[in-house]
């Protein structure tokens, strides 16, 4: 299996907005996605859970154990907006309507317009204007929602877009479930040139925050997304994987309504201007994760082995 959405080129972006943007982010209803930590899907765990989705019942089916797939589940998950009007509903552009025009524009001639040309146009400015709002969604959608498997931005959501549209009460949790549902069968899982372009953060993020798991403990707390990190879900996949394959847990009991880390945004946590960033630094902080991990990773060994008859 392989991934189309990339959500480092997301995370990227929004370490670079002005205060502007980010302003014109949260106007939008995403401001849960300036403060995401995670930077990329594991593609088993992420096959795991897109075998276990049944887009006809909306559930996540793991052994006869469900998890329920709602409009809320997104919710709770990635902080996005949910109820409000379906986006598909939205009446599309007028014809006299030069807006898509004027923000095709930015990328000239390209015929084929791609996730790296939306982010060099982002990065090289500091306005938050119409076009900004454009590209912003663009991304979401590609990276959340649905992308291509042609190379090129899935441009759809832009033809229900314009200056009037309050794109804060779009109902965008109900447009990832139809993206869900729509492009389920259409991936070929065992297919090396099959991509995976539906909404894989979405489906790992919520397997992973509502079943429990001997591997480590996260607070479970919304938005999930906020709280989540690439290590913490390569751990988990890593230690369920050593145990003999992926599987079910307990479920988690309620959100945890409490404040802490993931309330912060990137730019003040993860991108401090006065912190080392050398390669040494990281290499140094790589090295202590590691040692960490070992450390757990020997202390859960020895509960488990204590429990064996």
């Amino acid at each position: 299996m392989q991934n189309r959405c990339s959500l480092e080129a997301l995370r990227s972006i929004i370490l670079r907005m002005s205060k502007e943007q980010k302003e014109s982010v949260r106007s939008m209803g995403f401001g849960a996605l300036l403060k995401m930590k995670i930077t990329d899907i594991p593609l088993k765990l992420g096959f795991y859970v897109l075998q276990k989705f049944d887009s006809e019942r909306m559930v996540i089916d793991i052994e006869g154990n469900e998890l329920k797939v709602t409009a809320k589940s997104v919710n709770d998950t990635l902080g996005i907006p949910i109820g409000g009007t379906k986006l598909t509903e939205l009446d599309q552009w007028p014809k006299d309507d030069t807006s898509y025009d004027e923000w095709k524009q930015q990328f000239k001639k390209d015929s084929i317009i791609q996730l790296s040309a939306i982010k060099n146009v982002i990065v090289s400015t500091r306005q938050d204007d119409f076009n900004f709002k454009l590209n912003f969604l663009v991304l979401f959608v590609n990276t959340f929602c649905v992308s291509t498997s042609m190379g090129r931005c899935n441009l759809f959501s832009l033809s229900y877009i314009s200056r009037r549209t309050d794109i804060s009460n779009i109902d965008w949790c109900n447009y990832i479930l139809d993206c869900l549902v729509r492009t389920k069968n259409s991936y070929i899982s065992y297919s090396d040139t099959s991509f995976f372009v539906r909404p894989s953060t979405f489906l790992v993020l919520f397997y992973a925050d509502n079943i429990h798991s001997a591997a480590l403990t996260v607070t479970h707390k919304c938005p999930t997304i906020c709280y989540w990190s690439l290590e913490k879900i390569r751990y988990r996949e890593a230690f369920e994987q050593e145990k003999g394959k992926i599987r079910l847990g307990e479920i988690n009991e309620e959100f945890v309504d409490e404040q802490d880390e993931g309330d912060t945004d990137l730019e003040d946590n993860d991108y401090d201007k006065d912190e080392d960033h050398s390669v040494e630094a990281y290499e140094s902080k790589i090295s202590k994760m590691i040692n960490s991990f070992g450390r757990m990773k020997e202390k859960l060994n020895s509960k488990l082995d204590d429990k064996v008859p």
